[in-house]
C-alpha cells in the first residue's frame, strides 16, 4: 500500500522542544524516522503547510533553532504494516547548518498547493549549498491568522440486534446511557436518531482521546457491569464532504453488517494518525486494502502507554461559563470584576492548597456537583455562602479564588505591609498596619464608591507624590471602571515609586495581568517574562504565561512548561485542574496531566512498600523510647494515611517524604554512630582518670566492688571502641551500652570522691605527722640543752634566785616547756602541711608516674 503526500525534514540544535513534536502530531504528521538532531515526518494532506505555519508563529514568541523542509513524498506500507518513506534521491544527500531562528523551505513541486491557503506566501531563495538543486522558497506566514487544522471526523455507533425485541431496547438504552456520559465528559457533540448515535470529533487529539476512552469503557463494562453493555459497531469517517446531521449513517459507504462490534472502524489514514498507543488491523470485508482511505479496525496496543488518558475531573459549568468576560480578579465569567466576591477577602490562601491536597478526584467532582447545584447566577450571594462553608465545596471554591490571588485586592493589601525581598519567603515578613489615609480610600473601593475613591486617591497622590500605594489602588479603581489605559499608567507609576524589587515585580505583574485581561496575550507574556527576571521565585508569572498560551490555542505547547512547574511545585497540579481560565484547553490539560499522574501513582505503590521497609528499619535501629523513633513513626503514619488519597500532591508528599526520611535516617544513624564513638572515647578518658586516682588509695582491700565495676566498664568501652556501628543490632546494643556505662561511670565517680577524701586525708596526716615529729624533736633537743645551760650560767652570774628556782622547779619547768613546744609544733605542722600539701602530693604522683 502506497500513499502520496508530503514529507517534512526537520533538523535542530540541542534538545528539541516537545511543542514541535506535539504540533506536528496534532496536524496529522507521522514520524517516520528520528535521529539525534533530525527527523523525517510524513503528512497525508496539505495540513503540512498549516503545521509549518503554526511552528513559524510559535517561533516568533519562543526561541526555536529549527530548520524544516517541505517536499513531495510517498508513504510505503509493508505487508506487516511497517511504514517507510520514499523521496527523490537528490533529497537524500542533503546537509544543512541549523540557523538561530526557525527557517522553513518549500520544494517547488508542492508550492502551488500551499498558495491557496490564507496568510501563506513564499519568498524565493534559489539554490542553496548542501541542498538539492531546486528552486527553494522560504515560507512566510501572517501571525494574525489561527491556521486551524482541517482534520475532523464524524462517528456513528449502531447497536446490533433486532430493534423490536425487549432485550434490545433495554440493553441498548443502558449502553447508550453510558456512551452519552462518555460524550458529556469529553465534551463531544452528538445526535440521537432512531437506534444510531452520531457524534463529532473536532481534532486529532479528541479522536485519540475518544478512541482510547471508548475502548476502556467497553472493557470495563464487560468486566464489571455486564448488564450495562450491549454489542454495537462503531465507524468514524473524515468529515470532508459530509454534514453533521441524522442522515450521516446513510451517506457513509459502509456495510454495517460486516463490522466487528466494539472496535472503532476508520480509514488507515486515521488509524495511523492515532499513534503507537493503538494497533491497526485489516477488516474482513476489505477485499483489497490498497489505499489509505480503506477501512480498518483499531485496538489498543498490547503494551499501550497511558499518554492518551484523561483525568476524571469535571469542573462546575457555573465556574467557567457566563455572560461576562473573565473576571480580572478570579477568572470566572459569572460576574464582572467590580462584583467579584474576592474583593472582600483579606487573608491569603496558602493553607487552602494543603486542604485541597487531601481530596481525591471523586471528592473533587462531588464538590463541583454541590457547587453546580447551589450556585444561582442571579444571586451572587450563593457563592459567598459556599465560600464560607466548611465542606469540600468551600475548600474547592476558596482554591478557585486562590488561583489568581496575586491579582486580587488582598494581595495588594499584603504588599502594603510586606517588608520582605523575596516572593517565596518575603510575604511572611510584615509590619503592623499604619494610619495612612490610603486605607480609608480602600474602604470606599470595597464599598463600591469608585468615584469617591478616585477623587480621594488623586488628592493622596498630590499630598504624597513618592508613595506608591495610592497609585496601586488607583490602578484597580480605573480597571473596575473600565479605564484600562489609566490603570496601566497608575501601575507603571507605582512600579517606579516602589522601592524593593519584590514590589516592583508585583506592579509589573499587574500590568501583565491587565494585558492578559484585555486579550493582549503576546504583550502579557513578555511582561510575565520580565517579572520572572525581576523576581525568579514568583512562579505565578510563569503560570500566567502558560495560561496565555492556552488562551491563544497553544494548549499542547503550554503543557511542557506547566508540567515543569508542577514538578517544581506539586500544588500547581491541582491549580491547573480547577483554573476557570483554562476553559479552552481543559481537555488537553486533563490529557497532558494524565501521564505524570499515572507515573506518580505507580511510584507511590513502590513508595508505600518502601515505607513498610523504613518502618521495620526504624524498629531495628532504635528503641521505642527514642525521640527519633517517635518522630519517624509519626511521619510514616502520616505518609501511609496520605497514600489512600488519590491526589497528585499527596503522591508527591509520599514520594518526597519517603526519600527524605530515608536520607534523614541514614544521616541520623551516621551522626549517632559518630556521637557514640565520641561518647565512648570521652568515657574512656573519664575511666582512665578514675583508674589513676583510685590507684593511690592506701587500702586496696576496700576496692573489691569498685574494681569489679571498673573492669566491667572498661571491657564494655573497649568493645564499643573496637566495633563499627553499621549493623542495626550492634548500633542498638551500643546505644544501650552507652547509657549503662554512663550510669556506671557516674557511680564510680561518686565512689571516687569518697576514696579521694580518704586518700588525701591519710596523706595529709602523714605529712603533718612527719612535720610534727621533726619540729617536736628539735624543740626537745632545745629543752634538753637549754635548761642545763641556764642553770650553769645562772650560777656564774650570781643569779641565785633563778638558780634556786631552776633547781627547785626543774621538772615542772621542763614539763611546761615540752607541753608548750608540742602545741607549737602541732600548729607549725598544720600550717606547713596546708601550704605544701598539693605540691608534695603532685611530687609523689609524678614520681610514681615516672617510675611506672
Amino acid at each position: 500500500m502506497v500513499a502520496s503526500g508530503y514529507g517534512m525534514w526537520i533538523s535542530w540544535n540541542g534538545e528539541l522542544n516537545p511543542a514541535v513534536v506535539q504540533t506536528l502530531q496534532d496536524y496529522g504528521g507521522l514520524q517516520v524516522e528520528v535521529d539525534r538532531d533530525q527527523a523525517l515526518w510524513f503528512f497525508f494532506s496539505p495540513d503540512v503547510f498549516l503545521a509549518a505555519a503554526r511552528l513559524s508563529v510559535w517561533a516568533k514568541f519562543n526561541t526555536l533553532q529549527l530548520y524544516a523542509q517541505l517536499f513531495p513524498a510517498k508513504l510505503l506500507f509493508s505487508p506487516k504494516r511497517e511504514i517507510s518513506c520514499s523521496v527523490e534521491p537528490s533529497l537524500m544527500a542533503q546537509s544543512v547548518i541549523v540557523p538561530d531562528t526557525c527557517q522553513i523551505f518549500v520544494h517547488p513541486k508542492i508550492r502551488g498547493e500551499g498558495r491557496g491557503l490564507p496568510g501563506l506566501t513564499f519568498k524565493p531563495e534559489g539554490t542553496r549549498s548542501g541542498l538539492a538543486s531546486v528552486e527553494w522558497a522560504s515560507l512566510m506566514v501572517d501571525p494574525r491568522l489561527p491556521y486551524q487544522s482541517s482534520l475532523g471526523w464524524y462517528g456513528v455507533i449502531k447497536p446490533l440486534g433486532n430493534s423490536m425485541e425487549k432485550n434490545f431496547l433495554e440493553g441498548w438504552r443502558q449502553y447508550a446511557l453510558e456512551i452519552k456520559k462518555l460524550f458529556e465528559r469529553l465534551k463531544i457533540k452528538f445526535l440521537v436518531q432512531d437506534s444510531y448515535l452520531v457524534f463529532q470529533l473536532e481534532n486529532l487529539q479528541m479522536l485519540r482521546q475518544w478512541t482510547r476512552e471508548h475502548l476502556v469503557l467497553v472493557d470495563n463494562l464487560k468486566a464489571d457491569n455486564r448488564e450495562a453493555y450491549w454489542p454495537a459497531v462503531v465507524a468514524v469517517t473524515n468529515k470532508r464532504g459530509l454534514n453533521f446531521n441524522p442522515d450521516l449513517p446513510k451517506k457513509m459507504a459502509l456495510d454495517w453488517n460486516q463490522l466487528v462490534p466494539d472496535f472503532p472502524h476508520m480509514s488507515f489514514r486515521s488509524g495511523y494518525l492515532l499513534g503507537r498507543s493503538f494497533e491497526v488491523h485489516d477488516v474482513n470485508f476489505s477485499l483489497d486494502a490498497s489505499s489509505v482511505d480503506d477501512w480498518c479496525k483499531v485496538t489498543r496496543a498490547a503494551n499501550h502507554s497511558e499518554e492518551s488518558g484523561m483525568l476524571p475531573v469535571q469542573i462546575s459549568k457555573h465556574l467557567i461559563a457566563g455572560s461576562h468576560d473573565h473576571c480580572f480578579y478570579c477568572g470566572m465569567r459569572s460576574h464582572p470584576s467590580h462584583q467579584c466576591p474576592t474583593r472582600f477577602l483579606t487573608q491569603l490562601t496558602s493553607k487552602v492548597w494543603n486542604e485541597l491536597a487531601k481530596l481525591n478526584f471523586e471528592e473533587f467532582n462531588k464538590a463541583f456537583e454541590v457547587i453546580e447545584s447551589k450556585v444561582n447566577v442571579e444571586d451572587p450571594s450563593t457563592l459567598n455562602d459556599i465560600q464560607t462553608s466548611k465542606g469540600h465545596e468551600g475548600t474547592l471554591l476558596n482554591a478557585v479564588y486562590g488561583v489568581n490571588q496575586i491579582s486580587q485586592l488582598r494581595m495588594m493589601q499584603h504588599m502594603w505591609v510586606c517588608r520582605g525581598k523575596d516572593f517565596a519567603k518575603g510575604l511572611d515578613e510584615v509590619v503592623p498596619r499604619d494610619d495612612n489615609p490610603v486605607w480609608s480610600a480602600l474602604s470606599y473601593v470595597l464599598a463600591g464608591d469608585l468615584l469617591v475613591a478616585d477623587k480621594e486617591l488623586t488628592n493622596l497622590s498630590i499630598r504624597a507624590p513618592r508613595d506608591a500605594r495610592p497609585r496601586m489602588l488607583a490602578g484597580f479603581v480605573a480597571m473596575e471602571r473600565g479605564d484600562y489605559h489609566k490603570a496601566m499608567m497608575m501601575w507603571k507609576e507605582a512600579e517606579i515609586l516602589s522601592g524593593p524589587m519584590l514590589k516592583q515585580a508585583y506592579c509589573v505583574f499587574l500590568q501583565a495581568r491587565l494585558l492578559e485581561f484585555t486579550s493582549q496575550f503576546q504583550q502579557a507574556s513578555e511582561l510575565y517574562s520580565r517579572v520572572l527576571r525581576m523576581c525568579p521565585t514568583m512562579q505565578d508569572a510563569q503560570y500566567r504565561k502558560s495560561v496565555c498560551q492556552v488562551k491563544i490555542g497553544f494548549a499542547e505547547q503550554a503543557m511542557s512548561s506547566l508540567i515543569s512547574l508542577v514538578e517544581q511545585t506539586p500544588h500547581y497540579f491541582n491549580r491547573v485542574l480547577i483554573d476557570p481560565e483554562m476553559e479552552r484547553g481543559h481537555i488537553q490539560v486533563l490529557s497532558a496531566l494524565y501521564a505524570p499522574w499515572v507515573e506518580a501513582e505507580s511510584h507511590v505503590e513502590k513508595a508505600v512498600e518502601k515505607l513498610e521497609g523504613l518502618k521495620k528499619e526504624v524498629h531495628e535501629w532504635f528503641d521505642e523510647g527514642s525521640p527519633f523513633f517517635a518522630k519517624c513513626m509519626k511521619r510514616i503514619e502520616r505518609m501511609t494515611a496520605a497514600s489512600d488519597i488519590k491526589n497528585y500532591v499527596s503522591f508527591m508528599v509520599i514520594l518526597h517524604g519517603c526519600r527524605s526520611l530515608s536520607k534523614e535516617l541514614d544521616r541520623y544513624i551516621t551522626k549517632e554512630a559518630n556521637e557514640l564513638k565520641k561518647k565512648f572515647q570521652e568515657q574512656r578518658e573519664r575511666l582512665n582518670y578514675i583508674r589513676e586516682e583510685a590507684a593511690w588509695f592506701p587500702f586496696p582491700r576496700a576496692l573489691v566492688e569498685f574494681n569489679k565495676n571498673y573492669n566491667v566498664c572498661a571491657a564494655n568501652i573497649k568493645w564499643a571502641l573496637n566495633t563499627h556501628f553499621q549493623v542495626a543490632d550492634i548500633f542498638k546494643k551500643a546505644q544501650a551500652v552507652a547509657e549503662t556505662e554512663e550510669k556506671r561511670l557516674e557511680k564510680l565517680e561518686n565512689r571516687l570522691k569518697f576514696l579521694k577524701v580518704v586518700r588525701d586525708s591519710t596523706l595529709f596526716m602523714l605529712i603533718m605527722s612527719r612535720t610534727f615529729f621533726w619540729v617536736e624533736v628539735t624543740f626537745m633537743c632545745i629543752v634538753v640543752v637549754a635548761l642545763p645551760l641556764s642553770m650553769f650560767y645562772g650560777e656564774q652570774t650570781g643569779m641565785e634566785w633563778a638558780t634556786g628556782l631552776l633547781f627547785k622547779e626543774k621538772w615542772d619547768i621542763q614539763k611546761q616547756l615540752i607541753l608548750g613546744f608540742s602545741i607549737f609544733a602541732i600548729i607549725v605542722a598544720c600550717i606547713r602541711t596546708v601550704i605544701v600539701f598539693d605540691k608534695v602530693r603532685e611530687k609523689y604522683f609524678n614520681k610514681a608516674r615516672g617510675v611506672a
